[in-house]
């Protein structure tokens, strides 16, 4: 209860920075590890940069499905943390350990077919070879990442979110450094190429859960929601399953469309266009990921009111997290837009590489603000548990338009080159934010009832 009282006595914006900031430092640390890992590869050529690439995003669309589960942990532990039901909490976190270990062995299957997927696609037999390689070593710790993910949304969740900052910071110098010493084989290891940057993003995906695990388990934390409690309450599984799938769907529907869209879409422009989307997406990630961490914080804020009781006072943290999401994207955009040749010129000398990845710098530009307007609302809607709709409306358009308009562009109308599809694509990134922003503003939500059940409910 303490900790309830000290967040209700903090301004709106300490309160909403204090809960928010770890996490955008958090998914700052993951882009620093994008980032690195693709300079690292693009050292060795552009063709391991963007087989790294390709497969990092088909595999994170494999995950994304129990990632976006995961992420309604917060919801759920939010709204109990907000009635002060602490026990509720900790049951909550581990129906998410449960289903995140179940989703990960269902995945295993996956890594054995992983020369069998690239090769049904129209790229070069060594970019195949090494998106396969790395696809089938990233999946087989898929577990690993969903626990960790369920750990550090209940930490963010019970206002600990500066030891989920923890978690990911020691993660990232620990990736960072394996990446160094397995790409290109230092301290007596060999040089695995593609190989080494996908192991070093395991063994620091490991070490962020090793930390995660230490930190739930701290007498203070463990004691007071029954973190130790952790056989299965099958009520709290169907409340996750229920509420997180349809999240869940969402980030896979966006996830598998953006992976079509970078391996298939991009395809028939070459290998230089592929490489020249991998880095514009590096970049992209600077921008979002850590709005995506504000965006989490809003969802426990969301949360964490309307358990109390409170919608209207969820509306104005939801406005509030706006409001500085746009401020960094738009700040990002005017970078891309007047700097965009020389960060692209990080990962390339290729000058027609370049010319491409400038252009797409551009698009990038132009819809900053409305992925502001999704991130944040998404985030929001999702605390109040309203996840179906949203699921919907994002795997639709998304597949509509960056798949189905994008590809006719590519393949129909390939006189318009790389512009045709990245048109498309930054459409869709307009309506999709303005879709968010009405659905929370028309106030449905407010009738949505979650898990109120008591905490010995098994």
């Amino acid at each position: 209860m303490e900790q309830q009282l000290q967040a209700t006595s903090r301004s709106p914006l300490a309160e909403l920075l204090v809960l928010a900031l770890p996490t955008v430092a958090q998914m700052a640390s993951y882009t620093v590890i994008q980032f690195t890992d693709t300079y690292m590869l693009s050292r060795l050529g552009e063709l391991e940069a963007t087989a790294a690439g390709n497969a990092s995003f088909f595999g994170f669309a494999l995950i994304s499905l129990g990632f976006g589960t995961m992420w309604v942990v917060n919801t759920l532990v939010s709204q109990a943390f907000g009635r002060g039901d602490n026990r509720a909490c900790g049951e909550h976190l581990w129906a998410g350990v449960w289903l995140g270990v179940a989703y990960g062995v269902l995945l295993l299957p996956v890594c054995l077919l992983a020369d069998e997927i690239f090769n049904l696609l129209p790229h070069e037999s060594d970019l195949a070879k090494a998106e396969a390689d790395y696809l089938a070593i990233v999946l087989s710790f898929t577990a690993l990442r969903l626990v960790a993910a369920a750990a550090g949304q209940f930490l963010l969740a019970v206002d600990r979110a500066n030891l989920t900052l923890l978690a990911a910071f020691v993660g990232a110098g620990v990736n960072v450094l394996a990446n160094y010493v397995l790409i290109y084989g230092h301290f007596g290891f060999p040089a695995m190429g593609v190989a080494g940057a996908a192991w070093g993003a395991n063994v620091g995906a490991g070490v962020e859960l090793l930390v995660l695990v230490f930190c739930c388990s701290l007498p203070s934390i463990c004691s007071t929601y029954g973190v130790c409690n952790w056989r299965p309450r099958w009520k709290r599984l169907r409340t996750l399953i229920k509420v997180g799938l349809p999240s869940g769907g969402q980030m896979l529907g966006d996830v598998t469309a953006w992976t079509a869209f970078s391996l298939w879409v991009m395809a028939p422009f070459g290998t230089q266009a592929m490489a020249a989307n991998t880095f514009l997406m590096r970049f992209m990630s600077m921008s979002f990921l850590p709005v995506f961490g504000l965006s989490a914080g809003v969802t426990a804020l969301v949360g964490r009111y309307i358990g109390r009781g409170q919608p209207d006072v969820a509306c104005q943290r939801a406005a509030l997290g706006f409001k500085l999401a746009a401020a960094f994207m738009l700040t990002c955009g005017l970078c891309f837009l007047f700097f965009g040749g020389a960060m692209i010129g990080l990962f390339t000398d290729d000058p027609e590489v370049r010319r491409m990845g400038t252009l797409l710098m551009k698009f990038a530009a132009a819809y900053q603000l409305f992925d502001a307007l999704y991130i944040i609302y998404v985030g929001a809607l999702r605390g109040a548990g309203d996840t179906f709709w949203p699921a919907v409306a994002t795997a639709g358009l998304c597949w509509l338009i960056v798949v189905g308009v994008a590809g006719v562009l590519a393949y129909g109308v390939p006189e318009l080159g790389i512009a045709g599809p990245w048109i498309s694509a930054s459409v869709y990134g307009v309506l999709l934010g303005l879709f968010m922003w009405l659905r929370f503003k028309a106030g449905g939500w407010r009738s949505i009832q979650l898990d109120a059940e008591p905490a010995n409910v098994v």
